[in-house]
């Protein structure tokens, strides 16, 4: 699920659709007004990615954010610590690859 910037407002509206997810782009880059409880747990995703500048002047993605991820199970990858990330599924398996070009920790 490739979610853009979206935040509380939309997330609410899609908490109303069966949007479950294996994959979920982190709304917002991981601001503090996204990835709410109740659109973690209506998307559900195995594996979420956090699309962040590598020590961004905004400090994202948000403390609290990754501790709602953490508290759900969910495995995250960061690109400001994994760099960018592919992934290919063959309809039945997902395979995710990370490739760190630079900067990062």
């Amino acid at each position: 699920l490739f979610t853009g910037d979206i935040g509380a407002v939309a997330e609410e509206l899609i908490t109303t659709r069966d949007m479950k997810a294996d994959v979920l782009k982190v709304p917002h880059h991981g601001s503090r007004a996204s990835s709410t409880g109740a659109f973690l747990d209506a998307v559900s995703p195995e594996v979420a990615i956090v699309s962040a500048g590598w020590k961004n002047v905004f400090g994202l993605p948000h403390g609290e954010t990754l501790e709602r991820y953490s508290a759900r199970g969910i495995s995250l990858l960061r690109t400001d610590i994994n760099g960018a990330v592919t992934i290919e599924t063959d309809g039945f398996e997902l395979r995710l690859t990370t490739h760190l070009t630079g900067g990062g920790s």
